[in-house]
């Protein structure tokens, strides 16, 4: 006899999976494709980092650690985010170690959301927004980024957005998946928002030291953090990670830095969820901000020149729009003078080319019609991968005349 199905919970089954998850699971049928969805860099943490690890491990430094994470870690962090992001923290009581920036964000949205609240959140986003949103019973609002606008966030939209129940905005510079920049006087007018309207920036700085201009031919700044704006590091969460600056993705570690009366509360529910952080992963953290940086500029000089084959394997397609990426190290891709939906897109080009992108759809509703590709690995695979996709465009684009209207104009780059 077989016992009838247990139930679940509700609010468990109402989370969305997410959408690049469901990308994996088809890629893993091919074996030989060509995968540009992973989100991940092709280096890995640099040899002084993990040495630093090994030490610690000799050394006997395998024990919990305080909650909020060990004293030169929390050093670290402030003397970097002084240094690079020009931030002011105190390291005993407004930063907290985290695993990694996923459960930064779930505490920064656990200590200011009630259920019922909205965030307002930027579409298309980074997979997991909606989903925390919803695990701390706030409700998720989408304000769309306009490809006109080059998927960068805006004041005015937001605003537009605010309700009685706005209770905070995410904000993420360089984006995932657009690799859009938020410039710093547009900061400027979203943080008069916030102060004006009383809502939290929780920002997601994770990509910030990866910007490069409109050009692609210089780069090196970081990208604005809007809680370097006057009047903003009171109302701000910065939710950040060791993964991609450092090449560290596997150690999931990262750190909030946000006021003290926040960090009281994500601490007190970081220590009912995992008691502390992995003790290993913050003495590399800390080797990693204090010690050499060349590693993180050498990714960035890679990146760089990973971006310029994507520009210059799509320039001038009659069929697909690339939104040019500012920062991080992602491609947005506007596929829908194809005919065919992003999934669809995406699902075809795996199967006729073997190359793997994600829909936009993952991303939020927002990002349909646009597919996702990531240039964090090989360049060689990047180079076909991307020839693949443009000539699966080409071949798939009006079929019956093979031509569009007289009235379309291509516009291969956007903004």
């Amino acid at each position: 006899m077989i016992s009838p199905a247990m139930p679940l919970s509700p609010a468990a089954l109402d989370i969305p999976r997410s959408g690049i998850r469901d990308v994996f699971d088809r890629v893993e049928r091919v074996s030989d494709a060509i995968s540009l969805t992973v989100g991940e860099p092709s280096a890995t943490a640099a040899l002084h980092i993990v040495e630093a690890a090994c030490t610690a491990a000799r050394d006997g430094r395998t024990r919990y650690t305080n909650v909020l994470g060990i004293p030169e870690y929390r050093r670290a962090v402030a003397d970097y985010s002084a240094r690079v992001k020009g931030l002011s923290y105190d390291p005993e009581c407004e930063i907290q170690a985290v695993d990694g920036a996923t459960i930064g964000l779930y505490l920064a949205l656990a200590a200011v959301v009630s259920p019922g609240d909205e965030v307002i959140i930027p579409s298309p986003f980074f997979t997991s927004y909606d989903a925390e949103v919803m695990l701390v019973g706030g409700r998720p609002v989408t304000v769309a980024l306009r490809p006109e606008n080059g998927m960068r966030v805006n004041a005015a939209d937001i605003e537009a957005a605010i309700t009685p129940r706005t209770r905070a905005v995410i904000i993420n510079s360089p984006g995932n998946p657009t690799g859009a920049v938020t410039s710093a006087a547009e900061m400027a007018r979203i943080a008069d928002v916030c102060k004006r309207h009383g809502i939290w920036a929780i920002a997601d700085e994770v990509y910030h030291p990866f910007v490069f201009d409109g050009n692609g031919d210089a780069g090196g700044a970081v990208a604005p953090s809007i809680a370097a704006v006057p009047g903003m590091k009171e109302r701000t969460i910065v939710v950040e990670s060791l993964s991609k600056t450092y090449a560290m993705t596997g150690w999931r570690i990262g750190y909030l830095l946000a006021p003290a009366s926040v960090i009281e509360q994500t601490g007190k529910i970081a220590e009912l969820m995992h008691s502390s952080v992995n003790s290993l992963s913050q003495y590399a953290g800390v080797a990693a901000l204090t010690g050499p940086q060349d590693h993180v500029a050498a990714m960035r000089e890679d990146y760089r020149a990973k971006r310029r084959i994507v520009l210059d394997g799509l320039a001038d397609c009659p069929v697909l729009r690339l939104i040019r990426p500012q920062g991080a190290f992602y491609a947005f891709v506007d596929v829908r003078l194809t005919g065919l939906d992003s999934d669809e897109f995406s699902r075809r080009l795996l199967e006729e080319e073997r190359v793997a992108v994600v829909p936009g759809e993952a991303f939020g509703e927002e990002g349909r019609g646009f597919v996702r590709l990531s240039y964090a690995g090989d360049a060689d695979e990047l180079r076909e991968g991307v020839a693949r996709l443009r000539a699966f465009a080409e071949r798939v684009w009006n079929p019956v005349t093979g031509r569009h209207s007289v009235s379309y104009h291509p516009v291969t780059v956007m903004a």
